[in-house]
């Protein structure tokens, strides 16, 4: 990290609409001293003029992020990510600037999503959708989840707590990550090479992986032959981690039995992608990890940084660039 006077922090926050974060940094830190850059464009000249110490960081529209800029600014030492997932600012070097994420900020709401959609397929719900719209009474047979099995591929904060959830459920949860190790969360955590084997297991399948190169297109054909048949398939973390072409086959083939998807490759979804009318597949525009008081949320969990950081102490939900985690 680059050398820096913690006294007095110097913060740009760079977000489309500042005022919705500003206030709560002037009341948890008075003593910060807070610019904002609302553009893009304007980034590179207020990093020159402000020689902020700190960037708290949001994205603004769908350009893509002036990382360059940012990293090229000799006074930062410390860069916040309003979003778990960095693959927009990979890379950089550690050795002059750290930079964290909110990781498991939106982690309640994944969760509880997560839950509805597995309950939305398990008890037949959008069938129900569809007689009440065609005016049809005809009873069917609710079908418990108590003894399905989860794999969550992912299993880090966010994915502990889907295993949280799902396991009061009466779910047999399988964890699987990179570092395994055993989870009140989970009643098994797995190492990724045991991945298709886990698949092969699951009833449902939760994607909560980041974007890494090493994870794009990790659920792909080989991934999704290897799944149980029938299985149900919810992806909530980076639409280029499952291959949509090789699930739309499984869909068609009737493989698998549907998916919910909140993510996918190019967003928004056009019109005319074939996934808008796949078999069994629920689409939502990307909002699980957008909770009406998110920034809030992030904004506590940044000020919650900001005082380990001047007060020396380290910073949690460090990131490490070779990882994207």
């Amino acid at each position: 990290m680059r050398p820096s006077d913690r006294s007095r922090p110097r913060i740009l926050v760079v977000a489309p609409e500042p005022d919705q974060v500003t206030p709560v940094i002037a009341a948890r830190v008075p003593g910060a001293e807070v610019h904002v850059c609302t553009d893009y464009g304007a980034l590179a000249g207020a990093l020159e003029a402000v020689r902020p110490q700190i960037v708290y960081a949001f994205k603004i529209g769908r350009r893509p992020f002036p990382r360059d800029a940012l990293f090229a600014a000799p006074s930062v030492a410390w860069v916040q990510n309003s979003g778990a997932g960095v693959d927009h600012l990979v890379p950089w070097d550690a050795a002059q600037v750290t930079v964290t994420n909110a990781s498991g900020v939106h982690g309640e709401l994944m969760a509880q999503y997560t839950a509805w959609a597995i309950l939305n397929h398990r008890l037949g719900l959008p069938v129900y959708a569809r007689r009440q719209g065609e005016q049809v009474w005809e009873k069917g047979r609710f079908h418990s989840v108590r003894g399905q099995t989860l794999a969550i591929v992912g299993f880090g904060r966010i994915g502990g707590e889907i295993g949280r959830v799902a396991r009061a459920l009466g779910l047999h949860v399988i964890g699987v990550r990179t570092r395994p190790e055993p989870s009140d969360h989970a009643d098994e955590v797995v190492g990724a090479d045991a991945l298709h084997a886990a698949l092969g297991r699951a009833d449902y399948v939760s994607v909560v992986l980041p974007m890494t190169e090493g994870n794009r297109g990790l659920i792909g054909e080989r991934a999704i032959a290897a799944m149980k048949p029938g299985a149900y398939l919810i992806n909530t973390g980076r639409g280029g981690i499952v291959d949509e072409t090789a699930l739309l086959a499984a869909l068609r083939a009737g493989h698998l039995s549907g998916a919910t998807l909140d993510v996918f490759a190019t967003e928004p979804l056009p019109a005319e992608d074939p996934l808008w009318s796949a078999p069994g597949v629920t689409i939502l525009p990307h909002i699980t990890g957008d909770p009406a008081d998110w920034k809030r949320r992030v904004t506590e969990m940044f000020c919650d940084n900001l005082e380990n950081w001047m007060a020396g102490h380290p910073l949690f939900n460090t990131v490490d660039p070779d990882r994207g985690y």
